[in-house]
């Protein structure tokens, strides 16, 4: 993040021991180094309650981590970040197991929806392990802008967008303890995938899979439920 040349603001607001607030006067920029140093964006907000100055400021972050965010608190809080650009460098959204269970398809569809729209070049979306996955599905939106992303324990089947959307950047893809409903389409849409990492992953049905990739260098498998399963795996050769 480059540091801008703009004057510092004076705060008529009194700091702790009832003197000037000195930190609040620091430039916009540096009061956002500030508060991505704390890694955090729950953390972040909190600091709205120091001083009117921050309040907000949070949301101009362009890394972002919510971690032990309830459930139906993420669509709001993705809603109120500021939209690209600048860029959204890391959207990191991980769930815990306090907010269980996570029954409704349509909630999570609308948090992947809603960070489709913040565009991050890098995207982490992990759920909490769910013993009792479901075969309801929801839409994984294309994130246009992503070139790494990692989907973890979502208890639902991901819909692959329909053909002609892509994942245009992305280059890295791990999925978790997830299930989708067509990986060969998935796979199709991502035509500079180098990377792709399936741990742990829940199929539904017996059907034999096919790995089909122009562009793919990396596979790796991690999942005792794929040991039964005939791979079909179509990728260039490497001439080294």
């Amino acid at each position: 993040m480059e540091l801008g040349t703009r004057r510092r603001r004076r705060s008529s607001e009194p700091g702790p021991a009832g003197g000037p607030d000195y930190l609040s006067a620091l430039p916009e920029d540096l009061l956002l180094l500030v508060l991505a140093r704390l890694g955090c964006a729950a953390a972040a907000a909190r600091t709205g309650l120091v001083s009117r100055r921050w309040r907000g400021l949070w949301a101009r972050l362009r890394d972002l981590a919510f971690r032990g965010v309830a459930f139906p608190s993420l669509q709001v809080a993705l809603g109120r970040v500021a939209r690209p650009p600048p860029a959204v460098s890391l959207l990191q959204i991980r769930v815990s197991d306090e907010h269980l269970p996570i029954s409704d398809a349509d909630d999570v569809t609308s948090v992947l929806r809603a960070a489709a729209l913040l565009a991050p070049e890098k995207l982490v979306f992990a759920l909490p392990w769910d013993p009792d996955p479901t075969s309801t599905e929801v839409d994984l939106p294309c994130f246009h802008r992503a070139t790494s992303i990692v989907l973890e324990w979502i208890p639902f089947v991901l819909r692959t967008p329909a053909a002609g959307a892509e994942f245009p950047a992305l280059q890295t893809l791990t999925l978790t303890g997830c299930q989708v409903d067509d990986l060969g389409a998935l796979l199709s849409l991502c035509p500079h995938l180098r990377v792709l990492r399936l741990k742990g992953l829940i199929w539904l049905g017996d059907y034999d899979w096919t790995v089909h990739s122009t562009s793919l260098q990396e596979l790796v498998m991690d999942s005792e439920n794929l040991r039964a399963r005939p791979v079909d795996i179509v990728a260039p050769c490497s001439s080294n």
